[in-house]
């Protein structure tokens, strides 16, 4: 998918402070790119496992709300169960932009486009590559995972202009306690917490 292929290319800006949520792994694995001090915490970026990835670019998914983070990361509509060893890995990581960033808004695109919430990542890749190189740091999106939410995209200078505001496991280590967010996520979702 390319850029040209959309009737109009909308430009939202991010104003700052907005407060984003992403689900990510609480310690560093081999391989794990890492940006600022205990912040992100990133796949390598030659697996282009995301909707949005770019080629050998760092690129951080978020979502607007707790909830949505795990819904886009963990409670997926395609699971059957959730690991509880899994969740006790994860953390969810809340930060607020400090600068204002110009992203490619797909928002309005995705009656027309259903290839936008597809596994066809190769289109939305390609169109992901074309947006970097406009000078768009990111893409906000509609989430595939719950109705009506926003999700982003960030990648570049956009992922120097975040400041942590909090980080909390999943599972709470001494309790064993679930999260609040990812309790509401299980329930929403109907998924079964397993071992």
């Amino acid at each position: 998918m390319k850029l040209a292929d959309l009737q109009y290319i909308p430009q939202f800006d991010l104003l700052a402070p907005q407060l984003l949520f992403r689900v990510q792994h609480s310690s560093a694995r081999p391989g794990t790119v890492k940006i600022g001090t205990r912040l992100l915490l990133l796949p390598p970026s030659n697996l282009l496992s995301g909707r949005f990835d770019i080629a050998g670019q760092p690129v951080a998914y978020f979502a607007e709300r707790p909830e949505t983070a795990l819904y886009e990361a963990i409670c997926r509509r395609e699971a059957v169960g959730i690991s509880y060893a899994l969740m006790a890995k994860r953390s969810l990581l809340s930060v607020q932009t400090t600068d204002n960033l110009p992203l490619l808004d797909l928002r309005p695109h995705t009656s027309s486009w259903p290839v936008l919430h597809s596994l066809r990542f190769d289109q939305t890749q390609a169109l992901a590559a074309e947006a970097h190189a406009a000078g768009f740091l990111g893409i906000v999106y509609k989430s595939a995972q719950q109705y009506h939410k926003d999700c982003f995209a960030l990648w570049g200078q956009a992922l120097t202009a975040l400041r942590r505001m909090s980080i909390e496991s999943l599972v709470e280590s001494g309790s064993g306690n679930l999260h609040v967010a990812l309790a509401t996520a299980l329930n929403g979702s109907r998924l079964p917490l397993l071992p």
